[in-house]
């Protein structure tokens, strides 16, 4: 029981981590929390080849499915809240932390099942074509990505020595 909690809670925190660095890059570079506005959003809808209608419809359908989005997004920052609290005074307290897990679990999984939501609505609205056109492009964007995080976390940094005393 309590390595499945510990198991629940680790999974927690990681895809929560997650959520929160893609919600801050949301709020730069010209794009929204969903990732796809503005300039992204137009440069997906060029290498796609989109026409008008389908522009339109997938931004009907990111609108809704950001409006669904925030609560849960909101519940999620209140619930981190008092996650950050636990502990500070040198007690453990297992009802407390099961509760604040629970809570998050289920919101991450209205959240998980939302994506998947949008991301058939808007698989819906393209052509065979642009849906495999789709799929490369989003292998391309993991491969880059995954270029990004070793940078960010020192993967092409040198290694410093330990020195003996």
């Amino acid at each position: 029981m309590k390595k499945t909690t510990i198991a629940i809670l680790a999974v927690a925190v990681l895809v929560l981590g997650g959520i929160f660095i893609f919600a801050q890059k949301g709020k730069r570079g010209g794009m929204d929390k969903m990732g796809f506005a503005g300039k992204g959003f137009d440069r997906i809808a060029e290498k796609l080849n989109l026409t008008d209608e389908q522009k339109t419809q997938v931004k009907t359908i990111m609108d809704e499915s950001k409006t669904r989005v925030k609560p849960l997004m909101e519940a999620m920052r209140e619930n981190h809240k008092q996650a950050e609290n636990l502990g500070l005074d040198g007690t453990f307290n297992e009802e407390q932390v099961n509760q604040i897990a629970n809570i998050q679990s289920e919101t991450m999984k209205q959240m998980f099942i939302e994506k998947e939501k949008t991301k058939a609505r808007i698989f819906a609205v393209l052509t065979p074509e642009q849906r495999t056109e789709a799929a490369k492009m989003k292998e391309q964007f993991k491969g880059d990505f995954r270029g990004k995080g070793k940078k960010r976390r020192g993967g092409g940094r040198e290694e410093v020595p330990a020195t003996e005393e």
